[in-house]
């Protein structure tokens, strides 16, 4: 799966609003109660595995690592396995490393996607609850683990077509994101051990490209 999908899943999940229909009780409360959660976090941490299902190679892709996220818009994704990338964040620049490319894409916030409904979820800024028709899903070949399980369908053009939600009744975290493409792959991304408002140090967010690293630097448009 490609970084900056796992990135933009970050962002739905931390900087949250959705529009639901005033008929839907249910659903409104568990939207209204993950969005209050969220809001009064100003900072967590957690352990994350990832499984990306690529059906033209007919396999399955696994990573795992740790990630942090602080507001405003302050983010890193440390991959430990099966290589040492990273996805940095300081609020104006995101850098996404490859170690095997010993390459690193560096790019203003802003031009992260061309999508409007992703740069506003990059920003954290903007009101993103006409982006996306929300609803319970139904729980099919996917485990909620007991919890609400919500569908994430945005409304413009994306690079993927749908974001499943499975929301921990307890606390109201996002405890997994089920992420579908268009070409029919899932990617599962688990987050455990979650602490929040730890007091995470804004210098946990300067990235330092590894020695011999190319940088690179997209076009403005």
């Amino acid at each position: 799966m490609k970084l900056k999908k796992v990135f933009t899943l970050f962002l739905i999940l931390f900087v949250f609003a959705i529009h639901t229909s005033a008929q839907e009780k249910n659903l409104d409360s568990v939207i209204d109660g993950i969005q209050k959660k969220y809001e009064q976090i100003n900072n967590f941490q957690a352990f994350f595995t990832q499984e990306s299902e690529v059906k033209a190679l007919d396999k399955v892709q696994k990573a795992q690592g740790e990630v942090w996220f602080k507001k405003p818009g302050k983010m890193r994704w440390n991959y430990d396995t099966p290589n040492k990338d990273q996805i940095v964040s300081d609020g104006k620049t995101l850098w996404f490393y490859d170690q095997d490319e010993e390459q690193v894409i560096e790019t203003p916030l802003a031009q992260v996607s061309e999508t409007q409904s992703t740069t506003t979820l990059l920003s954290g800024l903007g009101n993103i609850k006409k982006l996306f028709n929300a609803s319970f899903a139904e729980p099919g070949e996917i485990n909620p683990n007991g919890g609400y399980l919500v569908d994430l369908v945005p409304k413009g053009d994306e690079e993927y077509n749908k974001v499943t939600i499975s929301v921990d009744k307890k606390d109201m975290m996002v405890n997994t994101i089920f992420l579908y493409d268009p070409f029919g792959n899932l990617t599962t991304v688990k987050l455990a051990d979650i602490k929040t408002d730890t007091g995470v140090s804004d210098s946990l967010f300067d990235f330092k490209a590894p020695a011999g690293t190319e940088v690179v630097k997209p076009p403005s448009f």
